[in-house]
């Protein structure tokens, strides 16, 4: 095996048991040094990992983890914490805001939530393994859910609201894009403003209607993120399937 082989193998290792999805390489001159080898054979190496997709170089600022991406299912009922800890991680979701303000017509035809309706808006901050990962708007109808303004002050919202107000929620659909991040949603997710979040903007309803009770707009960290979507098969009269 190649010195520069051996090198990578041993950094592949490091990272899968030490670095999660988001943290930078020690330097090339500190991993030369460390190995006792030339930048150019330390290179190489490095070079191994970012063709195998686990590292990312990153113009001034060093060389990114981008394996491990948490993986998470666009489906009716997911649940981002109950995920996350089916995974072996710790998620944690909390407040950063609150407020209550009233649906406008744009918002209307985006949520599927009536214009006029008192809308109360809670904005969360959840993190895995104590790195912040997603930003999250959600837009619920202020009727439904008395006292959630006050009761709720983190963790799983949908099983909050499930437990205390007897609804169960569900995602009727869901839209997927980039874009970039708000200053303020940079420094929240400790993210750089000219790399892409992944924004998935759903209609939640209430179990068994197509009564939208909230509409949430989520915006995660792109280096740590990939989506499971899992459509469901509906049968055709030909008997033929199409997801």
């Amino acid at each position: 095996m190649a010195l520069y082989e051996d090198v990578a193998q041993t950094l592949e290792q490091e990272i899968r048991q030490n670095l999660a999805c988001g943290d930078y390489l020690p330097s090339e001159a500190e991993l030369a040094k460390r190995f006792s080898i030339n930048r150019h054979t330390l290179r190489r190496a490095v070079d191994q990992l970012v063709d195998a997709g686990m590292l990312l170089r990153q113009q001034g600022k060093g060389t990114l983890v981008v394996e491990h991406a948490l993986e998470y299912n666009i489906g009716a009922r997911a649940r981002f914490s109950e995920a996350m800890e089916a995974m072996g991680h710790t998620s944690v979701s909390e407040v950063i805001g609150r407020r209550v303000l009233v649906a406008e017509e744009r918002f209307s035809r985006a949520s599927g939530i009536p214009a006029g309706t008192p809308v109360l808006q809670v904005d969360t901050l959840r993190s895995v393994n104590g790195k912040p990962v997603n930003l999250i708007s959600h837009y619920l109808r202020r009727e439904a859910f008395p006292g959630l303004e006050v009761d709720y002050r983190g963790g799983s919202l949908h099983a909050h609201i499930e437990h205390h107000h007897g609804i169960k929620l569900l995602r009727k659909q869901a839209l997927i894009s980039t874009t970039l991040p708000s200053r303020r949603e940079a420094d929240f997710l400790q993210y750089p403003r000219h790399m892409p979040v992944l924004v998935v903007k759903s209609n939640n309803v209430r179990a068994g209607t197509d009564e939208v009770l909230e509409y949430s707009i989520s915006r995660g960290r792109a280096d740590c993120f990939e989506f499971r979507v899992q459509p469901r098969i509906t049968d055709l009269p030909t008997g033929e399937t199409t997801p």
